[in-house]
C-alpha cells in the first residue's frame, strides 16, 4: 500500500487520526494479526496507518489492511490489548460501522473511549527491520547487537529482545552448571555466547546492508 505521506503529515499536525471502519473488518484485522503470529505470539503494540481508503494494521511479524473511510489520515501506535478491547467493544454497539478516533494518549471507538499514555501518533513501523514470529532468540539478540535500544523500542521489539536476553542468561546458567566439573566458569561461558551473538549480528548486517540505520 502506498500511503500519502502528505496526508500522514497533516494528520500528525492536526493532532488526531480519524476513520470509519466496518465493525467486522476491525475484528477481522485483530484476529488476522494474532493468527499470523501463531503460537509464538509476542504482540505488544499495534501500528495503524490510515489513508483515504485503507487502514494498514501492523504488529511484530504480522500485518493486514482493511477498507475504511479515512477522514483524517495519519498513523498511530497503541498497546495491542487496547486495540483488542476496542474491537470487542465495537461489536457490542450492534452497528455495521463505527468511527475510530485516535489522539496522543486516547482512543475513541463509537461512544466508548479509553486513555493510555502508550497511545502515540506519528509512529510508522519500519517493516524492513521486523522479526517474524518464528524468529529465534539468536535472531533477536543479533538485531539488538546491531541496533541501539532506542531503535529497538521505537519498533516495538523491546519485549522480544528482553525475552531473548533472559533466555540467553538462563542458557548461560545451565551451561555453567554443566561445565563446572571442568573448571569452566560463568565468565568464560558468557564470553563464548557473546562471540556467537556477535557473529550472528555480523551476518545479519551483511543481509541488511542498505537498510540498517548504521
Amino acid at each position: 500500500m502506498k500511503t500519502n505521506q502528505g496526508n500522514l503529515q497533516r494528520g500528525k499536525l492536526c493532532g488526531h487520526v480519524e476513520f470509519k471502519v466496518g465493525v467486522s473488518d476491525l475484528g477481522n484485522a485483530v484476529r488476522e494479526l494474532i493468527a499470523q503470529q501463531g503460537a509464538k505470539r509476542t504482540t505488544e503494540f499495534a501500528d495503524i496507518l490510515v489513508s483515504e481508503h485503507v487502514a494498514a494494521f501492523h504488529s511484530i511479524g504480522a500485518s493486514t489492511q482493511v477498507h475504511v473511510n479515512g477522514i483524517q489520515a495519519g498513523s498511530a501506535r497503541l498497546p495491542f490489548r487496547v486495540l483488542e478491547k476496542a474491537a470487542a467493544i465495537a461489536r457490542t454497539f450492534k452497528k455495521k460501522e463505527t468511527m475510530v478516533l485516535v489522539w496522543d494518549g486516547l482512543i475513541k471507538v463509537g461512544s466508548w473511549q479509553t486513555t493510555d499514555l502508550e497511545i502515540v501518533l506519528g509512529a510508522i513501523p519500519d517493516e524492513s527491520l521486523d522479526l517474524p514470529p518464528e524468529a529465534t532468540s539468536l535472531d533477536a539478540l543479533a538485531l539488538a547487537w546491531l541496533l541501539s535500544p532506542t531503535w529497538i523500542a521505537e519498533r516495538g521489539l523491546d519485549k522480544r529482545v528482553f525475552m531473548a536476553q533472559k533466555a540467553r542468561e538462563d542458557a548461560i546458567d545451565r551451561a555453567t552448571e554443566v561445565m563446572e566439573p571442568l573448571l569452566v566458569d560463568r565468565q568464560k561461558v558468557a564470553a563464548f555466547v557473546e562471540e556467537h551473538v556477535a557473529d550472528a549480528g555480523k551476518r545479519l548486517r551483511k543481509r541488511l546492508r542498505g537498510v540498517l540505520p548504521i
